[in-house]
């Protein structure tokens, strides 16, 4: 299915990333890592390749060997499989994903050996994004859920819930949008319970995705709205650019109001290029080219898909060249130029079959019946109207829709929950609170009762003594 380039939705990548290093540190660093030795030295060249897996990789490559030639003369295990598995991330991240899946699975030896059941989670977690990758959902999914099981172990909830949120992804690919939305909810209640508004901003942005699935483009824009508050208040620009994205899209294909879809492709399109986010800026410009193509201006349609184009090139992006053929074939089906629609289409799905994209595959069968039916060409009309209507799960769809309400119910239920118990507790402390001042009062109050007895007898005792006298 679409992960980075085609369903904009999900995807601040839950990969155990570790984050680079600013540019302005790097001289520091390479100076510090001569002065010192044994751990902090390791953490220094792991630190150092995490910088460099974005600059160049070759030097990558290189600190992080140097980290795990180090750990293991000192038989540091844990220092041995960060290492191990940050390389393991600068593969995946240069697209070497055999590589990266070799060092995910080194990493998580080692960590078995040093008995750090998080980073075990971390690295099957990494090991399924790989075969996400791959489009081998089933494998992706159980590698998940065995991550998932670790990190309830470890008790560690932020990162419970990117699993969450690994196998809802998992779900939303699969088109199981009932179970998608349920690992949602769950993630977001845990990112919420420690305080993560990163990740309650994710969640609400993939829930918002869920219910435009679904149709319900009111919900889905007041959740984008939620995630677009989350965003402003973390600085996270890059998950601001896809809220963006996102709503730009709502509006022009559902609202069908293309000047607000403008004005936020346009905002998306600021971030994208200042971070220079080539997949991100690719996105934008396909979209923009539909957009132009709804306003039937076809020139800028076409000069924003050639630009889409030549980026999902460079960056060898088929699942990106899969959108790109489709959209372009429905501006041309739209103008009644069958033979380019035909061509287009075609090109599109060929790609996507190559890739297994369920969803475009469909689409392309779709349309292509559709131009059969047009231009009377009945045996094709009949060859891809069977093909689109073995590959439909209607029944499935209807059976998610009807479950997205105990879905909804289930999530709220627990929230409530969730504020329930902490009130208790609340209450609890209070109600100890009074009892200790209680206590306090009680004694404070015997004190004085004691000390007027005291006084009382004191002057009787004067009293006394004076009469005697």
């Amino acid at each position: 299915m679409l992960k980075k380039a085609c369903i904009l939705l999900l995807l601040t990548f839950t990969i155990s990333f570790l984050k680079a290093e600013p540019i302005s540190k790097i001289d520091s660093l390479q100076n510090r890592i001569n002065r010192v030795s044994g751990k902090e030295k390791i953490e220094l060249l792991i630190r150092l390749s995490e910088f460099y897996r974005n600059v160049v990789y070759d030097d990558c490559i290189i600190y992080g060997q140097k980290a795990v030639i180090l750990a293991q003369k000192i038989d540091d295990k844990d220092l041995e499989g960060r290492a191990l598995k940050s390389i393991g991330v600068s593969c995946y991240m240069s697209g070497d994903y055999e590589k990266a899946l070799s060092f995910f699975q080194k990493a998580y030896d080692i960590f078995i050996q040093s008995g750090n059941i998080l980073q075990q989670g971390n690295c099957l977690s990494n090991m399924g994004l790989v075969y996400e990758e791959w489009s081998d959902y089933t494998k992706a999914e159980k590698y998940y859920v065995q991550a998932l099981e670790l990190k309830t172990k470890a008790n560690d909830k932020a990162s419970m819930a990117t699993t969450l949120i690994n196998l809802g992804n998992i779900g939303f690919y699969s088109f199981n949008y009932q179970k998608a939305l349920d690992y949602y909810y769950r993630a977001k209640l845990l990112f919420t319970e420690v305080g993560n508004n990163e990740g309650v901003g994710q969640c609400l942005n993939n829930i918002a995705i869920i219910y435009k699935k679904w149709g319900n483009t009111d919900q889905s824009v007041e959740y984008l709205r939620e995630a677009e508050k989350f965003y402003k208040e973390t600085g996270n620009l890059f998950e601001l650019s896809k809220v963006y994205t996102n709503l730009a899209d709502t509006y022009t294909e559902k609202y069908k109001d293309y000047k607000k879809g403008l004005e936020y492709y346009e905002k998306s399109l600021t971030i994208k290029k200042d971070l220079d986010d080539l997949q991100g800026i690719a996105m934008v410009y396909n979209n923009l080219g539909s957009l132009y193509g709804n306003l039937e201006n076809f020139d800028k349609a076409k000069a924003y898909f050639l630009k889409s184009r030549q980026l999902y090139q460079k960056l060898n992006s088929q699942s990106g060249l899969v959108m790109v053929d489709q959209n372009q074939g429905k501006i041309a089906m739209f103008r009644k130029n069958y033979k380019k629609a035909e061509k287009l289409f075609k090109a599109s799905l060929k790609r996507a079959e190559a890739i297994n994209l369920a969803d475009y595959i469909s689409s392309n069968q779709e349309y292509l019946f559709k131009i059969y039916a047009a231009t009377c060409r009945y045996d094709l009309f009949n060859k891809y109207y069977n093909l689109f209507m073995t590959g439909k799960d209607t029944l499935l769809s209807e059976l998610n829709r009807l479950k997205i309400s105990e879905i909804e119910a289930k999530y709220h239920a627990r929230e409530q929950l969730n504020e329930t118990l902490r009130l208790k507790e609340k209450n609890e402390k209070s109600v100890r609170l009074i009892k200790k001042y209680k206590l306090l009062f009680a004694g404070l109050a015997g004190t004085v009762v004691l000390i007027i007895i005291i006084f009382v007898l004191y002057l009787w005792f004067r009293k006394s003594k004076t009469v005697n006298n």
